[in-house]
């Protein structure tokens, strides 16, 4: 969080720049958490409200002149109170995040294609987005001089899938970028993501057009679109509304001590469950009395990202790690 400040000194100026840092980040913070239609509802970042959320900040780095403070600076919150904040004004929010995907940016312009060339425009609008950290992490394919070629990732969806395994990832979203006007002060570009994997919610991204003054300013326009998009995409799919609360019976199966501890680590980790009981255990399985806010669906979204598959067979809910 970039923090800017000026006073009669700068040491007066710091702890003004720190303290709207803060503020700004506790918004941030909630819009992330929350759904677009709710934000005119979101708390606003008093002071009480802060000393109650915030665990702390790291100054990452920072200038300073007479009169003037400026840097950079990390702020911690802590979860349990921000998550009670949430649920005591009933606002349904989600805080799962998803497994990390491999963007590539593709490049299209009457000068020629850029894919993984280090002069890739649209690469750079990626990399120099503000606040690019969200629930859906993004991972922007560098540069390469031995990535394979366009037309050989668009031919087969599965070699596509195959990089993007190379590279630790189970999703892979290719973003084309088209220049279709460059007037002077007026430049238009298309946006078109081609996404292979199992992340449902990636499928729904549809075409669009980014306009600005500058190429810059629309490819940098186009990559916090798309981001926001992404992101509204993915709560869709699993927020909660706290005032929901369920339980279910679901029998945890697993062959060593092993993969026995992955599940409960992942049943832990997951923010969505409350409470989970153990109601027989072997050697082989366990039955498990699981309470959760949201639906299983939401339950069972949350349990995938930590490689955990929770379904039903035969009318029985089964957890069990994902096979690869």
């Amino acid at each position: 969080m970039a923090v800017d400040a000026s006073a009669d000194s700068a040491a007066a100026a710091r702890p003004l720049a720190i303290a709207d840092g803060q503020r700004r980040a506790f918004s941030q913070l909630m819009r992330r958490l929350t759904l677009p239609e709710d934000y005119g509802r979101l708390p606003r970042p008093t002071e009480a409200l802060l000393n109650q959320t915030v665990a702390g900040f790291e100054i990452d780095e920072e200038r300073t002149s007479a009169t003037r403070y400026i840097g950079k600076i990390t702020v911690n919150f802590r979860a349990d109170a921000v998550r009670r904040l949430l649920q005591d004004a009933r606002l349904p929010y989600s805080e799962t995040v998803s497994r990390p995907v491999l963007l590539i940016p593709v490049w299209q312009a009457p000068a020629g294609e850029k894919l993984w060339e280090a002069d890739n425009p649209w690469r750079d609008a990626w990399q120099s987005r503000p606040d690019g950290d969200g629930l859906v992490p993004l991972g922007v394919a560098p540069p390469s001089d031995s990535a394979p070629s366009l037309d050989r990732l668009l031919a087969n969806s599965e070699d596509l899938r195959g990089f993007a395994r190379q590279q630790g990832f189970e999703d892979v979203l290719m973003v084309s970028a088209t220049l279709k006007q460059q007037d002077p002060g007026n430049v238009r570009i298309e946006i078109y993501p081609y996404h292979v994997g199992g992340a449902e919610f990636l499928d729904r991204l549809t075409t669009f057009t980014s306009t600005g003054g500058t190429q810059e300013e629309a490819l940098l326009s186009a990559a916090m679109e798309l981001s926001r998009r992404i992101e509204a995409r993915w709560k869709e799919r699993t927020v909660i509304d706290p005032e929901k609360q369920g339980q279910l019976s679901a029998a945890a199966l697993f062959t060593s001590l092993a993969e026995w501890n992955k599940l409960r680590s992942a049943l832990a980790a997951v923010p969505v469950v409350r409470k989970v009981k153990v109601l027989r255990l072997s050697h082989h399985d366990a039955q498990l009395l699981i309470a959760f806010y949201g639906e299983p669906n939401q339950l069972a979204v949350a349990l995938a990202q930590r490689d955990v598959q929770l379904e039903q067979n035969g009318g029985f809910w089964e957890l069990r790690g994902r096979q690869p």
